[in-house]
């Protein structure tokens, strides 16, 4: 085979392309890194810049439009890439799988509840926290009850409700640990308190999502309420 010139020049471009692409991708990092085994996420944050922040939010919105038109189980990974407008290597840049994509999107509820909870927090009286973020979950019923409902059908339905309930009990118990440091004093250990009162939840999300919101959400609120007695 004769190499003329312009060959020898085409593939030291060609060279240097796959040199700078390799470097890219040996710096790149992922700004968010989920993997959902045995009931646990474990979840790497970094910076986020404007483009990834773009692409979370129109794959999380993807996620609500086509849950409210079929179930979990039906939805596939090229169609949240077709309703977000995204390429499914990009999609697999950031998530494994849709279920890292929906762990995603309950710790984003979970992030906007804190942000909005730190102003309202009451340090005299703990719990609190624990009734609005009941009152909180509540509200996501009332405005995603289709999803709620299809979420509790197919084969992934018992797999989504773990996953809500380990990120709402890691939450409850980190803020139970911080409770105890500040004095509260609780009737068992925070990891049991938090365990029972994400079930207690969690049923009753589903119990009203059932029942079609037979009693208003200030009622369960209220319920709520007098049944935790923190001291």
């Amino acid at each position: 085979m004769n190499l003329t010139i312009a060959h020898l020049m085409q593939i030291c471009q060609l060279v240097d392309k796959t040199i700078a692409t390799v470097s890219k991708l040996c710096n790149y990092s992922e700004p968010y890194n989920f993997r959902y085994r045995k009931g646990t996420v474990i979840k790497i944050e970094k910076q986020l810049d404007f483009r990834i922040q773009r692409t979370y939010k129109t794959l999380q919105n993807a996620l609500i439009s086509l849950l409210n038109e079929k179930s979990f189980d039906d939805i596939t990974v090229s169609e949240l890439c077709e309703k977000a407008m995204i390429r499914r290597a990009t999609f697999y840049k950031h998530f494994g799988d849709k279920y890292e994509l929906f762990t995603f999107s309950i710790r984003e509820l979970q992030e906007q509840f804190k942000e909005k909870n730190s102003l309202e927090y009451d340090t005299e009286d703990p719990k609190t926290f624990y009734v609005n973020m009941f009152d909180y979950s509540l509200q996501l019923v009332e405005q995603y009850n289709d999803i709620f409902k299809s979420m509790m059908s197919g084969s992934s339905s018992q797999m989504l409700f773990d996953i809500l309930s380990n990120e709402i009990e890691s939450d409850i118990c980190e803020h139970l640990r911080q409770d105890v440091k500040n004095g509260t004093v609780i009737p068992a250990i925070p990891e049991l308190i938090a365990t029972m009162l994400t079930g207690s939840l969690v049923y009753t999300m589903k119990w009203w999502v059932m029942h079609e919101h037979s009693i208003s959400r200030q009622e369960l609120v209220q319920v709520c309420t007098s049944l935790i007695k923190f001291t």
